[in-house]
């Protein structure tokens, strides 16, 4: 006698709290789960400011926003309404001690977490022994937790939607035309640690030698970033700075009309690839054996390997740990400049 096939779930919950990256990063296990489960409610709990990467996606039912500076009765009120749900499954990606406070006592047939390797991550950062033997890219050890619902890889990477009013009104922030041939350059000098950006002077030079060699150029970061971008600008007079100009979802609509995005290694690096954009990443502190580098074939990293004390961290520091940040300042304009005017050969 054949086996009855199983049921499939009702209510699936997926659970990443923060931040920009690792929710980018959560979009290709929810596309396969929708593939695979069209009738099932899928929902989504993420922190609110981060909610618009998500606000559009097909693939979800419902998204669940969760204050960002939330108290402890807070989150005990959102666990009683998650209990009231009945959901089947959970698929915890942050596991940390808010999501398993959430999922605590739900009575779910199932609850997967996210892997971290944390011992191996650790072994790397405080002794550089690596015992990552393969690299494997976040997004898959998001689509790893959910294996058991035969779950699987497409290869089609992230993705952001953003409605065309976005774009339209993005896009008025540009002089005509600006992205339609495709040769413009986005610049992201941001990062969340300072361990993990460039130096704003040696992207000032970047700049300059892009906009002599006939790229339009264009800042785009929030409002701590201005300074970088004056820096920038005042070398590169024609440098369109964007910096505390957009949202989350119009900075996705800016990075998307660049031909290439010249960024450290930062939320927006994931951004710009969701949107189909490469990336020119500049890795500093970090290193890719911690999951988070780019994905598409356009995109390329740009790291000085020769510093020894890399990685200091497993998502950047307030200042270097040894004083000398030549992880970043050793990192020369001349390295990055002929990755971005000699991109990889496309894969036969």
């Amino acid at each position: 006698m054949a086996k009855a096939r199983e049921k499939p779930p009702e209510r699936i919950l997926l659970i990443r709290l923060s931040s920009i990256g690792d929710i980018v990063l959560t979009t290709p296990l929810i596309r396969l789960l929708r593939r695979r489960f069209p009738n099932s409610r899928i929902d989504f709990i993420t922190k609110a400011r981060f909610a618009d990467l998500l606000r559009y996606h097909p693939g979800l039912s419902n998204l669940i926003e969760f204050p960002d500076h939330a108290t402890g009765r807070e989150l005990l009120a959102l666990r009683r309404w998650l209990r009231s749900q009945k959901f089947d499954i959970i698929l915890d990606l942050h596991k940390n001690m808010r999501s398993q406070v959430l999922t605590r006592g739900l009575g779910v047939q199932r609850i997967s977490r996210l892997k971290k390797y944390g011992f191996r991550r650790s072994l790397l950062v405080r002794t550089k022994i690596n015992l990552y033997h393969t690299i494997v890219p976040v997004y898959r050890r998001y689509i790893a937790t959910a294996v058991f619902l035969g779950i699987e890889d497409d290869g089609r990477g992230t993705e952001i939607v953003v409605p065309e009013s976005i774009n339209e009104k993005a896009a008025r922030n540009l002089p005509a035309g600006w992205g339609e041939d495709r040769s413009c350059i986005a610049l992201v000098p941001g990062a969340g640690f300072s361990t993990k950006r460039w130096p704003a002077q040696h992207f000032a030079e970047l700049a300059r030698k892009l906009q002599d060699a006939g790229h339009a150029l264009c800042v785009v970061g929030d409002a701590s970033d201005r300074a970088l971008a004056e820096v920038i600008c005042a070398q590169a007079a024609n440098c369109i700075d964007l910096t505390a100009k957009l949202t989350l979802l119009e900075s996705a609509a800016i990075l998307g009309s660049a031909r290439l995005v010249v960024t450290n290694d930062s939320g927006m690096m994931h951004v710009s690839e969701a949107m189909g954009t490469p990336v020119v990443a500049i890795f500093g502190s970090t290193v890719r054996e911690l999951g988070f580098y780019p994905i598409l074939p356009g995109s390329q990293v740009v790291e000085n390997s020769a510093v020894r004390c890399r990685p200091c961290s497993h998502i950047g520091k307030s200042k270097c740990p040894k004083g000398h940040f030549l992880c970043m300042s050793s990192l020369e304009v001349e390295w990055v400049l002929q990755a971005v005017l000699s991109p990889p050969a496309p894969a036969s």
